[in-house]
């Protein structure tokens, strides 16, 4: 009897230790989790991603569970660090119930952010010339996970692996592309920008075509070209490149470059929306809101807000707050 007791003893916390049996979640326990959290204990990050996935003491948002899966991954949780590389390939919204854009789309993205203890490993492969590991290395060094954030360390790392000859070296040229466009003071560099992303477009790796859609739209570091930019845009978004089709939606609802077309641009916008972009679910919202191209429907308007304001996006905020607050 005993021995049959030590043996579902042993058991148990066998489960217990491979994660099987996950602590129970309380209400009461997020304050001191959301605390615990930004003090950097990688634990309860952890849990309180999940609090935030399933609603469990505050509301539930996609948006904080991804920013509080990084912390916890940063502070050498690797079970945090497993939920933020599914939320990366699942898009983000695979937990939405979002009455229009029901069924997520599956993003054909594999990989997943690595390990902080992996950071030695990936720095001495990348020396030796291993271009997957120089990407991974970039990223660590951009997220701070298993060491500082350092973008000059990045941009080496990145550049080093898109110099290489292999599959892995498109996605070292399009992040390093992604430096020289979205960063500030003495990183910005448009022209550098765009070689990359025409390289790593050219070599289909359509995300980049979707960023050199957006230079084309904004005329970032080139004459702005609507044409050009729907160009792009199109492959990025035919692609599942939610930004570039909440950019395109945009360009067929206001006729930009190309014919007005409302039916095109809710197709679009939808698309982005169940890729997990707040901004699509925004601009559904506002579909709905102004009846454009479609009849008007509050609900569905508040819905959709509600859905871009837990991504993150404040415009969904503030337009949730007003349409609410007229009685609807």
């Amino acid at each position: 009897m005993k021995r049959t007791i030590i043996y579902i003893y042993s058991f148990v916390m066998l489960l217990i230790l491979s994660g099987c049996i996950k602590q129970s979640l309380k209400p009461s326990q997020y304050g001191n989790y959301k605390k615990s959290c930004e003090q950097g204990d990688g634990y309860k990050c952890y849990l309180l991603g999940n609090m935030y996935l399933k609603g469990i003491g505050t509301d539930k948002s996609d948006y904080k569970a991804n920013v509080a899966f990084k912390r916890g991954c940063a502070a050498n949780n690797q079970d945090a660090c497993r939920e933020l590389g599914k939320m990366q390939i699942d898009g983000l919204d695979k937990k939405s119930k979002d009455s229009i854009a029901k069924k997520p789309i599956n993003l054909k993205q594999t990989t997943v952010m690595p390990m902080p203890s992996q950071f030695e490993n990936y720095k001495s492969a990348c020396t030796q010339g291993d271009s997957s590991k120089c990407y991974n290395l970039g990223r660590m060094y951009l997220e701070g996970i298993g060491t500082k954030r350092n973008i000059d360390a990045a941009k080496d790392a990145l550049t080093r692996g898109c110099e290489q000859s292999s599959s892995s070296t498109l996605d070292s040229c399009y992040t390093l592309g992604k430096i020289f466009a979205d960063s500030k003071g003495v990183y910005k560099n448009y022209k550098k920008a765009k070689m990359l992303f025409t390289h790593t477009c050219k070599e289909k790796y359509m995300r980049g075509c979707g960023d050199l859609g957006h230079m084309y739209y904004y005329g970032n570091g080139v004459v702005q070209n609507y044409t050009q930019a729907k160009k792009f845009l199109e492959i990025g978004c035919k692609n599942n490149d939610a930004k570039a089709c909440s950019t395109l939606g945009t360009l067929y609802i206001t006729g930009q470059g190309v014919n007005e077309d409302f039916k095109k641009a809710f197709e679009v916008f939808d698309k982005a929306c169940r890729m997990g972009d707040a901004l699509g679910c925004y601009n559904i919202g506002n579909i709905y809101e102004n009846g454009i191209g479609r009849a008007q429907n509050k609900n569905d308007a508040i819905e959709l807000y509600r859905l871009a304001c837990s991504r993150g996006l404040a415009e969904g905020c503030e337009s949730l707050k007003l349409l609410k607050g007229n009685g609807h």
